[in-house]
């Protein structure tokens, strides 16, 4: 009776090795899929290795993480809920179920999670910048410069922070702090143009039309598919009487969807002869 005892535990032991094996294979297959690319393939083999192992955190992270890369947001949800349950401490999950919020714009909850991450890694500066940026989005500018703080002190060389920071000073008519923070982000990454187009506009706002100009013409160069740069420099050519070529960048601006600019050109793009001619 005592061996046939300790046989079926000998069984159920090489059973549960056998079942533990397999599952964490299939799961760093979904792992290689994910790192090329390939979020379907991913999803197959993370589910195996959830068939095997149904409380196993990484592999319901990782699923619910590819399902939000994929818009997926409900079995999103799902996976992510399971995946905490199963793993309270799984930091990374409660930052993937937090971007899941805000793409369902539930901030909120976002703000909770956001902040559970914030609790259990302090010194990430990601989830900082992240919920400044929940925050920003609510109108609550004042509330979102802390989080800016604190992910430029944790790494300064954060561009993308120090580019919604200036966002958030504009919003409370701190244009001196907006200024030193565009100034700091082009430093670090001189390639993007919605810093060059953020800048410009201060420049144009300070009547500073010659460094307008500079910095709307490189987020031109950046960027040739974006609106505002266009406007700003049509409002450069007005403030400076030069419709001409006002309306040639108003007309872009238009053509790029920019409903300022389109009310522009009805104003200051006035042809007689087509009127006329109607």
């Amino acid at each position: 009776m005592r061996s046939g005892t300790v046989l079926v535990f000998l069984c159920l032991a090489v059973c549960l090795s056998t079942l533990a094996q397999g599952s964490k294979e299939a799961y760093l297959q979904g792992l290689l899929r994910t790192n090329e690319g390939q979020d379907e393939q991913a999803i197959l083999h993370y589910s195996k290795a959830i068939a095997l192992k149904p409380d196993y955190a990484e592999a319901l992270m990782m699923r619910g993480a590819t399902y939000l890369r994929m818009g997926d947001h409900n079995r999103a949800l799902n996976d992510l809920d399971k995946a905490i349950g199963s793993n309270p401490k799984e930091v990374k999950a409660y930052n993937y179920r937090a971007h899941c919020f805000v793409e369902l714009k539930d901030h909120r909850r976002a703000i909770v999670d956001f902040s559970k991450v914030i609790e259990m890694n302090p010194d990430y500066p990601n989830a900082y910048d992240s919920r400044g940026q929940v925050l920003f989005s609510i109108g609550k500018f004042h509330d979102a410069l802390p989080d800016f703080d604190k992910a430029i002190l944790l790494n300064p060389k954060f561009h993308e922070a120090h580019f919604r920071r200036a966002r958030a000073e504009l919003a409370i008519h701190d244009t001196i702090g907006a200024m030193r923070d565009l100034d700091n982000a082009i430093k670090i990454n001189d390639r993007d143009a919605k810093y060059h187009t953020l800048r410009g506009f201060l420049f144009l706002c300070k009547k500073d039309y010659k460094n307008a100009t500079k910095d709307v013409n490189r987020a031109i160069k950046l960027d040739s598919d974006f609106d505002k740069p266009y406007l700003y420099r049509a409002k450069i050519f007005i403030a400076q009487d030069q419709l001409k070529q006002a309306c040639e960048d108003l007309h872009v601006a238009s053509a790029l969807n920019n409903l300022e600019a389109k009310e522009l050109v009805e104003v200051y793009c006035f042809d007689p002869a087509a009127e006329i001619s109607q």
